[in-house]
């Protein structure tokens, strides 16, 4: 009930302030969240790859790191978007064609009946491309918006709060298909949720046509390594990767091997986790506004340590389901908290190329993160030592907020 009016609260805020950008930000996150960023596909990939294919847990993790490739160079998606329109579009061509371009693959995926390592790969980093172009089309709109009206907080809330909430009943889904079904059959049912976006896009997104393309690539270059040399936003960038790049257990192998967890539990705490996720997204979007740079960065830090923290008392199905509870709320805090403060530093006139470079460095940092704790848990380390050894890197970004001069006011 609780979750049902801070929604309503949040969303009949943003519809006040924004109007049909909020229903983009929502529609095109619970899209994304179904297709790719995890996707329905994602524990029964994830599963095939370690029970099927016996890939170790630095194995799984170095897969996932060169199929989220896409993620890690998403202001050229931008620079692409912005100087070589389509068919007279910017935004709306680009949009038309990712979804074909996933819809196809999932659909030819879904046609075989076993798969080998370099299949998937290539699969799945063309389907990265399509989700992470998408992503940045969709994030340019949210901060060159948000900015415009100083409501950064309230989109991204909205964004993450659909992915949350949409994401229930994909974890749920996904993890039923995981014990009951195929991969194939996963391959799918994602291959429909591409549909829904093409559809979406035709409809929904007003966009007049243009002759040429808004920027060259010589400004946008210009504008990314101005900012980059900008002190502002090189502190953020370092402290943003350093706050990501702590190593992260491999939780799935911790539930699956020593747990012994089933597949269809798997998909009910990970739905649980994303329902609290979305409570989490929601309560950010509602009080961000009036927290100062100083409160944002404590409390990222904070929220980042608690959530690393809580797994270390996973022992059973009832600690796990109170786990996922706290650390779903408190990630999506933690994980909000860092991208405002990426927000408010992205310079007027190159809001999203800025803030998809930002964004690039904490998705390559943090897939660093998780190869390491991988890499460390495949040598013996105990899963709660690598919970320590979590909490510890990640409470040492303190230590960084004199040192790069963060509270200083926002550009």
């Amino acid at each position: 009930m609780l979750g049902v009016l801070l929604c309503r609260h949040l969303l009949m805020l943003g519809a006040r302030i924004m109007g049909w950008v909020v229903i983009l930000m929502v529609l095109s996150y619970v899209i994304q969240t179904y297709v790719g960023n995890p996707g329905i596909v994602d524990l029964p990939l994830t599963l095939y790859l370690k029970e099927t294919l016996g890939l170790s847990a630095t194995e799984l993790e170095q897969f996932k790191g060169i199929a989220f490739l896409p993620w890690y160079i998403k202001p050229l998606w931008g620079i692409i978007a912005d100087s070589f329109p389509l068919f007279g579009y910017s935004i709306k061509s680009y949009f038309l064609i990712c979804y074909s371009l996933a819809f196809f693959i999932f659909l030819g995926l879904s046609q075989l009946h076993s798969y080998t390592i370099s299949i998937l790969l290539v699969s799945f980093v063309l389907i990265s491309i399509c989700i992470a172009f998408s992503d940045v089309l969709t994030d340019k709109l949210m901060i060159v918006k948000g900015k415009a009206q100083q409501q950064t907080a309230i989109l991204q809330a909205a964004q993450w709060s659909a992915a949350g909430f949409g994401g229930a009943a994909m974890y749920y889904l996904g993890g039923w298909i995981a014990k009951n079904s195929t991969l194939s059959v996963a391959l799918s049912i994602s291959a429909v949720v591409p549909l829904v976006g093409f559809v979406a896009t035709l409809v929904l997104i007003p966009e007049s046509k243009v002759e040429r393309g808004t920027v060259s690539i010589q400004h946008s270059v210009r504008v990314l390594w101005a900012a980059v040399k900008s002190g502002q936003v090189l502190a953020v960038l370092v402290f943003t990767a350093f706050l990501t790049l702590s190593p992260t257990p491999p939780l799935l192998f911790y539930r699956r091997d020593v747990l012994k967890f089933a597949e269809d539990f798997l998909g009910i705490l990970d739905a649980i986790w994303s329902l609290t996720f979305g409570l989490g997204a929601i309560t950010f979007g509602i009080f961000s506004p009036k927290l100062s740079r100083r409160m944002l960065l404590n409390l990222v830090i904070g929220m980042s340590a608690i959530a690393t923290l809580t797994l270390a008392f996973i022992v059973g199905p009832k600690s796990a389901v109170l786990v996922q509870t706290l650390n779903g709320f408190t990630s999506a805090i933690a994980m909000l908290g860092a991208l405002e403060i990426t927000a408010r530093v992205c310079p007027l006139g190159a809001e999203g190329t800025v803030y998809a470079l930002l964004l690039s460095v904490q998705n390559f940092t943090a897939m660093g993160g998780s190869i390491v704790g991988g890499w460390l848990y495949d040598r013996g380390i105990a899963f709660p030592a690598l919970v320590s050894i979590g909490v510890l890197f990640t409470s040492l970004c303190w230590f960084l907020i004199p040192l790069l001069k963060l509270e200083r006011a926002e550009n």
